[in-house]
């Protein structure tokens, strides 16, 4: 199983060895041990992956909050992902807009009531691009719950958009003689054809009883798997491998000087090829400061002993893998292993930039 390495991968070779206090996550980007995706028997949330995933692209916020823990009797700082908070409309909106990595638009939407002005540019570029339309009565209801069915009419409306077949999927005539996936969801309902189509491409599952509750407002969980399943499956407009690796060959070749201790202008050159959890690691001065520390009176190396691999994209997220070789070295005790480096990337605008880095290794 990769295991999660930041830039602290050389660290986490040696933890047998040498303990390096980490502190406390201060940031929205980092993954972690979320204290509400685990229960006290160690099982994860349904959502773990999903939820992790987007806070450390940055696409989804994860919260610090300080909490009671009854096994010690103290009050303490932990990190959260909130999987069961409510998602209004405009708060999706906004999701929807960055995840998509939409650019503001000069028209507005035409609604006749107020969109609060953090979702505007959002709200008005999925409005432009055909992927929001409101209701009946012309209103956007920006603080009203999202539910389910709306979640799915947007993300298949997103995806006629990338593949230039507008309102396609909304403007099927339901067959009365097709059966619906859902118990609930007949072929008259308004989202049926959007439903439909999601459950085809495996955007949605149900619950286990069969029904898909599409009326049910949506949690912060539900919202997270849906567009997780639709970033990480749509194939519409895939990047080129060179694209790809020309951004995590820039990374891959900026870690190695680092962790080889030539981090005077490292981190600058770096930052304009990252985002999310690995920009969060690299800003920061701690980092700076345990690969100052461990380079002290000690022999540390590391390199890439391979091209990069591009070995899984869509149009928003891609894996590149590299073979890499770290050592160390201290008076009488020598480390080595083999360590498989797996940069993961997404788009951002017009550009593709490494979101996370996760290792596999093999010492010696």
């Amino acid at each position: 199983m990769k295991k999660p390495a930041a830039v602290v991968l050389i660290a986490i070779v040696l933890g047998a060895l040498f303990y390096m206090p980490v502190k406390a996550n201060k940031t929205d980007y980092l993954t972690g041990d979320f204290y509400d995706l685990m229960d006290r028997n160690g099982s994860m949330h349904w959502a773990y992956e999903e939820m992790t995933e987007l806070i450390a692209m940055g696409i989804v916020q994860g919260y610090t909050e300080t909490v009671y823990d009854r096994n010690t009797g103290r009050y303490l700082q932990v990190q959260t992902a909130q999987p069961y908070k409510k998602i209004t409309r405009a708060e999706f909106a906004k999701i929807l807009y960055e995840a998509l990595s939409f650019k503001p638009v000069d028209t507005k939407a035409a609604f006749n009531d107020r969109i609060p002005s953090w979702a505007e540019n959002a709200v008005n570029s999925l409005y432009a691009n055909g992927i929001v339309k409101g209701n009946p009565d012309g209103t956007f209801q920006a603080d009203r719950q999202i539910s389910r069915a709306e979640i799915t009419v947007m993300l298949v409306r997103a995806i006629a958009n990338e593949q230039d077949e507008q309102d396609v999927y909304e403007n099927i005539e339901p067959d009365v003689n097709t059966e619906s996936t859902f118990s609930d969801v007949t072929t008259g309902y308004w989202a049926y054809p959007s439903i439909q189509k999601a459950s085809e491409i495996g955007l949605i599952t149900g619950f286990p009883d069969g029904r898909f509750a599409p009326g049910q407002g949506a949690k912060r969980a539900e919202v997270i798997v849906m567009l997780y399943r639709y970033l990480m499956n749509d194939k519409s407009n895939l990047p080129s491998n060179r694209i790809l690796l020309s951004q995590s060959n820039k990374v891959s070749n900026g870690i190695e000087s680092l962790v080889n201790g030539n981090s005077s202008t490292v981190i600058e050159n770096l930052m304009p090829y990252l985002t999310g959890e690995i920009a969060a690691y690299i800003s920061d001065a701690e980092t700076m400061k345990m690969f100052e520390a461990m380079n002290q009176g000690e022999h540390l190396s590391y390199e890439i002993t391979s091209r990069g691999r591009v070995i899984n994209k869509s149009s928003y997220w891609a894996e590149v893998v590299y073979d890499s070789l770290a050592s160390f070295r201290k008076d009488d005790i020598y480390v080595e292993a083999d360590m498989p480096i797996h940069y993961y990337l997404m788009k951002t605008g017009d550009k593709w930039q490494v979101y996370k880095e996760s290792y596999e290794s093999d010492s010696d």
